[in-house]
């Protein structure tokens, strides 16, 4: 039971950990030219926004309500995150047999996390990191928060090929994100600090897709961490309550 317990304040820890990092899409045709062309990030990225559902679609979603569960050694892992890009607010739950276990919340330019019963003021360079997750979609906004792109070649990820993309935040954090050379799909999230996250079982939800399944893997974990999307809904009605 001790080392039970010990495990699941690591994967807290790793939940906590894969926040930080730049995240969490339909198939792209490609012909001969769009091949010669796919040399460069935005190139990946647009692939990536036409693949989830197109930028027109992207932009009605104003926030999202998103609630996962995981197993883990019988132990049910519920996490909840709502992002809200109108406001510019997030928070991220997660709970443990019922009980909270950590919770990050930002909100009017201001985060604070509380683990394992303590809370502390988040500082400002992993503000600049958690902003990322106010969107439901944050890669057509890389750019213009300051992120710096590099592809570097391509890799295998379960069997498919991927375009490598190396992203350095403005307080550089470096995230690197796998995106199918197929069909645009993104496949992986990869950084020192959170491990592996891999994205599957895309479904659309009105007129964008989304992974609903997202297994992590972490040095931390004796296992990987399968997590499955139980509900996800659109354009909810959010109070300020809901970010307190």
């Amino acid at each position: 039971m001790k080392n039970k317990n010990i495990l699941l304040k690591a994967l807290v820890l790793c939940i906590i950990l894969a926040q930080v990092s730049p995240v969490f899409a339909g198939n792209i045709s490609t012909d001969n030219a769009e091949v010669k062309t796919l040399n460069d990030p935005e190139t990946v990225i647009s692939n990536y926004l036409k693949a989830v559902g197109g930028k027109d679609n992207i932009a009605k979603i104003k926030n999202s309500v998103i609630t996962m569960e995981a197993d883990f050694q019988g132990t049910v892992i519920k996490i909840k995150g709502i992002s809200d890009s109108e406001n510019e607010r997030m928070v991220q739950e997660t709970s443990i047999m019922g009980n909270i276990a950590q919770r990050t919340v930002l909100a009017n330019g201001k985060a604070t996390l509380i683990a394992m019963g303590q809370e502390q003021v988040v500082p400002e360079d992993m503000i600049q990191s958690l902003k990322a997750q106010v969107y439901v979609f944050p890669e057509e906004h890389y750019q213009e928060m300051g992120y710096d792109l590099e592809l570097q070649g391509t890799e295998d990820i379960e069997g498919e090929e991927a375009h490598k993309l190396v992203i350095t935040t403005s307080n550089n954090m470096k995230t690197v994100e796998y995106y199918s050379v197929a069909s645009g799909l993104k496949l992986r999230t990869s950084s020192d600090a959170a491990g592996d996250i891999t994205y599957s079982d895309y479904e659309e939800v009105d007129g964008v897709k989304f992974p609903m399944k997202m297994t992590i893997k972490n040095p931390m974990m004796p296992m990987a961490l399968e997590t499955k999307v139980t509900s996800l809904e659109f354009n909810q009605e959010l109070s300020d309550e809901d970010f307190k």
